[in-house]
């Protein structure tokens, strides 16, 4: 059924009036306005055009075409509908009327491509009706994108998960080689679990398993060993996926949410080991230069009044750059988290995109700054940040900053 959460149009109006902006005007089309159809609940889209107007003051206030009216029913506020498209103009121009500036899902020249969802003729359309379009993207950063308490509770649920896996996973993978995993007290010990199997498929498999056992929803990973830790978004594959062996730079990145919570936000973590004793000094060096880029960004977090995503972003590629890896950076630095893995939120990113949005309170993402020399292996270390009134909150409680290493 569609509708409105009441916090969110109370939070809506508050910041709408905050940024001097007359109203939220939430638009779709066949879902492709993903923001408008969560927001409203039909995340599959109608057929026909449909506009919702929040405004300070006022209950909000829907326009609907005249045959799937009957697909609003229940819908607690307003209902306004329209036969042909110069009744919706119509309409629609008695809704905007006296306003002269309205937010919608939009970013100028595509900057940030996730809130870039209304096309551009229903922006000359709207704005041929009097008001002037402006981007939401500050909108929903304080509404949409926001954890909320319940939220942050369950996502460090499952950060301590994800830890906890990690470690149990590198432990088995060096099993696997007939070493024995070096301790480290500083991160999440591993659980006793049975041998596993020899490849990357079989590490993946576990883990998949092991986090679903453990509550978690929507769960991934990625595990990737020697060459394979450079490619970012490697996925080995069931059959012929690489086998685990002495020597090799071993990475394991694990996602999932706690099930049956719709607060339930993401964590998303990055780890990495090497099946070995005594790294090459590339690889440690390599690793290294990713602990240091990842605590820049966190430290430009903190130590700037209104950080953005950008700057943090510059900050860890200025780090990896100084160290000779410019080369080797394949991706920005982070990604907004909330009730998606890749949340609408602000994203650490100066370089795939141009994200200025301010980190406000409330607000969560990853920190992963990764190196890649292609051929050889990768690093990347991820964590995951909450962003308090007084600054960042790193999860999990227990962070990687040795390489993980096997005798």
């Amino acid at each position: 059924m569609p509708n409105l959460d009441p916090a969110f149009v109370a939070t809506a109006t508050r910041e709408l009036a905050h940024h001097g902006i007359d109203g939220w005007l939430l638009y779709d089309f066949r879902a492709r306005n993903p923001m408008a159809a969560g927001l409203i609940g039909l995340p599959e889209g109608q057929k026909r055009r449909y506009f919702v107007l929040v405004e300070p003051g006022v209950p909000p206030v829907a326009l609907v075409q005249k045959i799937e009216v009957s697909g609003w029913e229940g819908w607690p506020y307003e209902l306004k509908s329209y036969v042909s498209w110069d009744e919706m103009e119509t309409e629609l121009r008695a809704m905007l009327d006296g306003m002269e500036r309205v937010a919608m899902e939009v970013s100028p020249v595509d900057s940030i491509p996730y809130v870039d969802n209304v096309p551009a003729g229903v922006v000359e359309l709207v704005e041929s009706l009097g008001p002037d379009v402006v981007s939401s993207v500050d909108l929903i950063s304080s509404t949409a994108a926001q954890w909320g308490e319940r939220g942050y509770e369950l996502h460090v649920r499952a950060a301590e998960i994800l830890a906890t896996t990690a470690r149990t996973a590198f432990e088995l993978a060096v099993q696997a080689v007939g070493l024995t995993p070096v301790p480290d007290p500083s991160t999440a010990p591993g659980v006793e679990a049975d041998p596993t199997g020899s490849t990357e498929a079989d590490i993946a498999a576990w883990i998949r398993s092991r986090l679903t056992a453990e509550g978690l929803a929507d769960v991934d990973t990625i595990v990737a060993v020697g060459p394979n830790s450079a490619k970012p978004h490697y996925a080995p594959p069931a059959v012929g996926s690489a086998a685990l062996a002495k020597g090799q730079v071993f990475m394991v990145d694990l996602w999932g949410r706690v099930a049956g919570e719709a607060e339930a936000v993401f964590a998303d973590q990055t780890w990495m080991g090497f099946l070995g004793a005594d790294p090459p000094e590339d690889v440690a060096d390599a690793w290294d230069a990713v602990v240091s880029a990842r605590e820049g960004a966190i430290d430009a977090i903190r130590g700037t009044e209104g950080a953005t995503g950008a700057d943090a972003d510059r900050r860890a590629r200025e780090i990896l750059i100084d160290r000779g890896y410019e080369d080797a950076i394949f991706h920005r630095t982070g990604h907004g988290i909330d009730r998606e893995l890749h949340g609408v939120g602000p994203t650490l990113d100066s370089i795939e995109m141009r994200d200025d949005r301010r980190l406000v309170p409330g607000v969560g993402f990853s920190v992963e700054p990764g190196v890649y020399l292609e051929g050889r292996f990768g690093h990347r270390s991820e964590v995951d940040v909450y962003m308090r009134e007084d600054g960042p909150e790193v999860t999990p409680s227990r962070v990687q900053h040795d390489l993980w290493l096997a005798g």
